[in-house]
């Protein structure tokens, strides 16, 4: 099937920006939340099972290999793609410049990669990166072609191939880690995973795109997407030194450190996604529909970050004071060391919760520039404490980036003043019954713990879970009757238009 088949038009006549009705909106959303929750669960669940199937130097090799790819391929994944959705008139002629473009800087990619792993195993200390990196450069390749059909399929809203391709390609990615893990192969199962993942995802791409492949090269074209594309990147840059940041761990420590590092990570990931980052990711469409239905502006912000302080408070709390429990009963006994990254990185979930939320508000009062500003005043410098503190271990680089974070949330809450009218004092007077409701639950469990230390571990946890939910929510209605109130009157008011439509 041709481009022009797939999107029911034919020749070089250009595709304007698609309009969309409700129904396709509503099967795009269904199809991004599979995706994301697909994606996201499959992937925790297979690291679950791996963790205890591997060590922490193969998860820590693997690591630092996955960093050094996704530094690589920034370009491809973050520019032509987002110039693919934007482009008012679409053609063959810039989808296949597209591609042309992208498979270029894939292959320059691949052969830096190629050419520096010798040397970046050096630098790392660490003499299986250097053969690990060659086998993972054409992953630099396969990106490139993947994101010219996942920029098609977004420009449709189109989810359902990509729901298909994380699905597909992380079950058979893992398929092929577990079945290599348990022959011995060692960190070469997840090498060789990642990229039988990256050729699958790359198939059910293309394949649910419609698109195919020609070298056709279009320099005015070229010219009008690079014009959409630099902006983009340039946008996107805080997450590459973020990302380039954490590389650094690489370089200085031990892999079985970095292991530990990845793994307190995934499971911070994991909480994120089911607090801060679900919250963040629908406070935008939400607070559009609220706005233009006329409501309060300053009260529908305001109302955000109560619901995000009730979800994100007990659950990062949670998280840090249960490390002890959750690592071991996971992953394994192995992975002791990832214990207390788990709980340093719990501040980080939290003012990542923080930050995503803010850049939503500043989004849905209009300043998209000042929410990238509130964006980068967490990541940038996080980043730059990540990266100056490696060299003196796991944890002062990680208390160093959170702290960081943190303090970079209070230009996130200044621009909310400036640009959107929300107070941080009444603000923060507003969150004083979730704050103190996470503060009594933290005391409770803290209390409780030398009582159950003798039980087993998945004992002790579950009645930590309960006793802390107990506490956290009686301690709620306590301090801040009104708030549980009005949330239980929103919530229930949403259910009954939900039924009622």
């Amino acid at each position: 099937m041709s481009i022009e088949e797939a999107r029911g038009g034919s020749g070089e006549s250009p595709q304007p920006a698609p309009r969309f009705a409700r129904e396709q909106l509503l099967r795009g959303g269904f199809w991004r939340l599979v995706e994301i929750a697909g994606g996201e669960g499959l992937t925790f669940l297979f690291t679950l099972i791996t963790a205890r199937l591997l060590t922490p130097e193969d998860f820590g090799i693997v690591a630092v290999a996955t960093l050094t790819i996704t530094v690589a391929t920034f370009v491809v994944r973050q520019g032509i793609s987002e110039a693919l959705i934007r482009q008012s008139e679409l053609s063959e002629r810039h989808i296949h410049t597209a591609f042309v473009i992208n498979l270029a800087v894939g292959t320059f990619a691949a052969l830096a990669v190629a050419a520096l792993a010798q040397p970046i195993a050096a630098l790392a200390h660490k003499p299986l990166l250097a053969p690990a990196l060659l086998v993972l450069a054409p992953q630099c390749v396969l990106s490139a072609i993947t994101f010219v059909g996942v920029g098609l399929l977004r420009r449709r809203l189109a989810y359902r191939g990509l729901a298909l391709r994380s699905l597909i390609g992380t079950s058979l990615g893992y398929a092929v880690v577990i079945l290599l893990a348990l022959h011995g192969f060692g960190a070469w199962s997840m090498i060789l995973g990642q990229l039988a993942n990256g050729l699958v995802s790359t198939i059910v791409i293309l394949w649910s795109a419609g698109y195919r492949p020609r070298l056709v090269f279009a320099r005015q074209e070229a010219h009008a997407l690079a014009r959409i594309a630099v902006p983009i990147a340039g946008y996107a840059l805080p997450n590459l030194v973020g990302t380039a940041a954490v590389l650094t761990l690489g370089v200085w420590l031990p892999a079985e450190r970095v292991g530990a590092f990845y793994v307190a990570e995934r499971l911070l990931q994991a909480v994120f996604m089911l607090t801060g980052g679900s919250i963040a990711d629908l406070a935008l469409p939400v607070l559009a529909r609220l706005l233009h239905g006329g409501a309060d502006p300053n009260l529908a912000f305001r109302r955000a970050f109560q619901i995000a302080a009730v979800v994100c408070l007990p659950a990062f709390s949670g998280l840090a004071l249960s490390a002890d429990l959750l690592v071991p009963l996971l992953f394994g006994p192995q992975w002791t060391e990832a214990i207390t990254p788990t709980r340093i990185l719990a501040l980080s979930g939290l003012a990542a919760s923080v930050t995503a939320l803010s850049a939503q508000i500043l989004i849905a009062a209009g300043d998209p520039r000042a929410a990238l500003l509130a964006h980068s005043a967490a990541i940038v410098p996080g980043a730059v404490a990540l990266a100056g503190l490696a060299p003196l271990g796991l944890v002062p680089a990680l208390l160093g980036r959170a702290f960081a974070q943190l303090a970079g949330c209070t230009v996130g809450l200044g621009l909310l003043r400036r640009r959107a009218g929300l107070e941080p004092r009444a603000l923060g007077r507003e969150l004083r019954g979730p704050a103190a409701a996470a503060g009594a639950m933290v005391v409770a469990l803290l209390l409780l713990q030398p009582l159950v230390a003798s039980s087993p571990l998945f004992m002790r946890l579950g009645v930590e879970v309960l006793l802390g939910a107990a506490v956290y929510t009686s301690a709620l209605w306590l301090f801040d009757r009104a708030l549980v109130r009005t949330l239980l009157a929103l919530f229930g008011a949403g259910g009954s238009r939900a039924q009622a439509s």
